[in-house]
């Protein structure tokens, strides 16, 4: 029987998100509401030394928390400058979501009891994907879907996650657990501070054979949807990161450690 109520901390890094950030924390705030007898859900909403002061939107509630940052950290520094906090103020479950609203606040009624019901003593990744769903979705920017096509087998391969998709999905949580093995400096793997952040998630939770849950999901892009990531001068960065990875379990699983694949690699080359 549990007599205390699950902590849930919700992560939202701010930056250029006039006139949706606002919208969508109060939408959280209404869900949050609704939910107050299940769950106690806290928002920490991180101010990325946004130009605009979106953060300004944000309606003042005790279960909302600001952080501001003194200089530009990108969406991983921020990130990671919001899980800290949440850290230190002992929740249990880490979602992160961004500001513009296209993760549907909704979807916490789904994704807070699925992350719940896993193990609490396994290191496992719960993370959003749009491409599991049979959604016809001319909304989402075609160079997204263009990039993904192009760059998840690779993905695949260097992580060895077999069926993994939407690598740079940013709807991704956790259990406590796993948030201190993904902070820990100690931990081989670096969590990119800006647009790969993503992606070094995922290779960090390859090294430490975190299980990855993937939750599906339909992002909402309206019809004056903008972002400030060009998604096409990410694709190169994000070519060279998935092969620099492969390249570095090959070596070190198949070089450094000589096995059976050892000998199957050799003879394939």
């Amino acid at each position: 029987i549990i007599s205390m109520k699950s902590k849930i901390a919700v992560i939202i890094p701010c930056y250029k998100a006039s006139n949706k950030v606002g919208i969508f924390v109060n939408n959280l705030l209404g869900l949050a509401s609704n939910l107050k007898e299940i769950y106690e859900i806290n928002f920490f909403v991180v101010d990325d030394c946004c130009p605009e002061s979106s953060y300004k939107e944000v309606s003042k509630s005790n279960s909302i928390y600001l952080i501001h940052n003194k200089i530009n950290l990108g969406v991983g520094g921020s990130s990671i400058a919001g899980f800290r906090k949440a850290l230190e103020m002992d929740h249990e479950i880490f979602i992160k979501m961004d500001a513009d609203g296209q993760h549907p606040a909704e979807y916490l009624r789904e994704l807070i009891p699925y992350v719940l019901d896993l193990p609490k003593n396994e290191l496992t990744l719960v993370k959003g994907t749009r491409y599991l769903l049979n959604v016809k979705d001319k909304s989402s920017p075609i160079i997204r879907r263009s990039g993904s096509f192009l760059l998840e087998p690779l993905a695949r391969i260097s992580l060895m996650y077999k069926g993994l998709t939407d690598i740079s999905n940013g709807f991704i949580s956790f259990n406590k657990i796993t948030l201190n093995y993904l902070l820990s400096k100690k931990i081989k793997g670096k969590l990119e501070p800006r647009y790969l952040f993503e992606s070094s998630i995922l290779k960090k939770c390859s090294n430490i054979r975190a299980n990855i849950h993937q939750f599906q999901m339909h992002s909402l892009y309206g019809e004056k949807w903008v972002t400030s990531m060009k998604s096409h001068e990410m694709i190169f960065p994000l070519l060279t990161f998935w092969t620099s990875s492969l390249t570095s379990k090959i070596f070190n699983k198949y070089i450094l450690q000589l096995n059976l694949g050892s000998l199957f690699l050799i003879s394939s080359m």
